[in-house]
């Protein structure tokens, strides 16, 4: 999902972009949760991957709502 934001961002797609890196991040996320790689943030890790995962939810939302009317 990043290396295709990174794509996106090189075509100039802004909105693509930032739904594609918010999806990665939230993977990126919600892996170091399950590896427990920091175990003391492990609530703010939570927290800012439920973050990541409703942008990008809202930001796909969006995408659709306006690639429908054009």
């Amino acid at each position: 999902m990043i290396l295709f934001s990174v794509f996106q961002i090189i075509k100039q797609d802004y909105w693509e972009f930032a739904l594609y890196a918010c999806a990665g991040l939230a993977f990126i996320s919600m892996g170091l949760l399950t590896d427990d790689v920091f175990p003391r943030q492990r609530k703010f890790l939570n927290v800012v991957s439920w973050i990541f995962i409703l942008a990008a939810v809202f930001m796909f939302l969006f995408l659709l709502r306006t690639d429908l009317t054009a």
